[in-house]
C-alpha cells in the first residue's frame, strides 16, 4: 500500500449527485480465440455508455478501442470490463480518448477491469490518461490471471487534476486495489488509497511527491523478467521523471511519477516500447500519440 488516508473524505459540492436510474452502468466483455490460424472475436457484449470499436489490424492480435459515449464518468457512474486472450490469441485494447473523472457530489465512480490470457494468449491493456477532476471520487479495482504461459502487458497514466487549466486534484477519494494472479498463485498485490485534503497527503515523498502525473507499467508472464534491464535502460534517459522498476514472481512492475505531462508520457512510452521487446503489438492509436 503506497498511501494512506488520516482523515474523512469530503463531498465534492454541495449538491447531490443525480439518481442511479440516470447514471451510467456500462459492461463490456471481449473474448478472442484462435480458430483456424485466424484471429476471431468469439464474444463481444456491450451495454451502457461504452462501445468497443475494431480498426484494421495485422493478423498477430485484434485491437478493440473503448469509446466512452457519454462523454466522461461522475459520481455513480460504473465501468464493469472484462476481456480474455484464449489459447495462442491476442488481444490489444486501447481507447479513443482519455477518460475524465468529473467531480462529485459525494458518490463513487466504480471501474472494475478484468483481463484475462490463456496459454500462449497475450493481452495488452493500453489506454490514454484518466484524469481525475477535482472533487472526483474513483474507486477501481483491476484483477489480472494468466496462465504461466501466457503474457499481459498493462500500461496506463493518470493525471491528478486538470494540471493544463491550472486545477489540482485538492480534495476527493481514490482508492486504486490491484491483484496479478499466474496460474493459481497470486504473485503481485497493490492498494493505493487518499482522501480528504489529497493535496496535502500526495506531497509526501512516500506518496505522490507533489507530482501530479503518474504512469504504471506491469509486464507479466512468458520471459517477462528478461526485460527489466532493457525497461530500466529506457527510464534512465528522462530528465524530470523519478522512475523505477523491479521484477518478482514473473512479472516485472514499473512506476513513473513527473511534475511534467510531455516527459511523462515520453519516459512510459519508452518503457512501453522496451517491455514489448518488438514482439507484443502495440495499439496504433497511443504509440503515435506523441
Amino acid at each position: 500500500m503506497w498511501m494512506m488516508p488520516d482523515g474523512a473524505g469530503q463531498a465534492g459540492s454541495a449538491g447531490a449527485d443525480l439518481p442511479p436510474s440516470v447514471r451510467v452502468d456500462a459492461r463490456l466483455n471481449l473474448i478472442v480465440e484462435a480458430s483456424g490460424g485466424r484471429l476471431r472475436v468469439a464474444e463481444r457484449q456491450e451495454a451502457g455508455a461504452f462501445r468497443f470499436r475494431m480498426p484494421r489490424r495485422e493478423p498477430d492480435a485484434i485491437e478493440a478501442m473503448l469509446v466512452n459515449v457519454a462523454g466522461g464518468l461522475a459520481g455513480g457512474d460504473r465501468l464493469t470490463l472484462m476481456a480474455r486472450a484464449r489459447e495462442a490469441a491476442a488481444i490489444v485494447l486501447s481507447s479513443a480518448a482519455g477518460e475524465r473523472i468529473y467531480r462529485s457530489g459525494g458518490d463513487e465512480t466504480r471501474i472494475s477491469i478484468d483481463l484475462k490470457a490463456d496459454a500462449g494468449g497475450m493481452l495488452v491493456w493500453l489506454p490514454h490518461e484518466t484524469i481525475l477532476h477535482d472533487s472526483a471520487r474513483l474507486r477501481r479495482d483491476v484483477s489480472i490471471a494468466l496462465h504461466p504461459k501466457g503474457q499481459v502487458l498493462f500500461g496506463e497514466t493518470l493525471q491528478f487534476g486538470r494540471v493544463a487549466s491550472g486545477e489540482r486534484y485538492r480534495h476527493g477519494a481514490f482508492v486504486d486495489r490491484w491483484q496479478v494472479r499466474i496460474g493459481e498463485k497470486l504473485v503481485f498485490a497493490e492498494a493505493a488509497r487518499i482522501e480528504g485534503d489529497i493535496l496535502a497527503r500526495s506531497r509526501r515523498p512516500a506518496a505522490l511527491g507533489n507530482a501530479p502525473f503518474m504512469a504504471s507499467v506491469l509486464l507479466a508472464g512468458k520471459d517477462a523478467a528478461d526485460r527489466l534491464a532493457a525497461i530500466r535502460a529506457a527510464l534512465s534517459d528522462h530528465s524530470g521523471v523519478m522512475a523505477a522498476a523491479s521484477a518478482v514472481c514473473g512479472l516485472v512492475f514499473a512506476r513513473l511519477l513527473s511534475e511534467n505531462d510531455v516527459a511523462l508520457r515520453r519516459a512510459f512510452l519508452a518503457a512501453i516500447r522496451a517491455a514489448s521487446g518488438e514482439t507484443v503489438p502495440l495499439p496504433r492509436v497511443l504509440m503515435t500519440a506523441q
